[in-house]
């Protein structure tokens, strides 16, 4: 996919909300002994889970990096108030 994908915490977990219910189907197709519904929920869920699990990751990746830049740039103030002081 050579496309940017956005998406927001609740469109992840929206995508999450999905595969549960995919998932939910399957469990009950296959209680129903119904093979044909069973084997279309199988290749749904084979191709929707690898999908929202990168999503979920790339929004924990994305989430701390900015708590990782939020924190450079606190370690930086406090060096630049330390200096500061000590130069008075």
């Amino acid at each position: 996919m050579a496309e940017e994908q956005n998406f927001t915490q609740k469109s992840v977990e929206s995508a999450q909300g999905l595969l549960a219910d995919l998932k939910a189907r399957a469990k009950q197709a296959e209680q129903d002994d119904d093979v044909f519904t069973f084997s279309i929920l199988n290749d749904l869920i084979k191709a929707t889970s690898p999908i929202v699990t990168k999503a979920f990751m790339r929004l924990h990746r994305e989430e701390n990096a900015k708590i990782n830049k939020a924190h450079k740039k606190l370690r930086a103030k406090h060096r630049e108030n330390s200096a500061n002081s000590s130069d008075d």
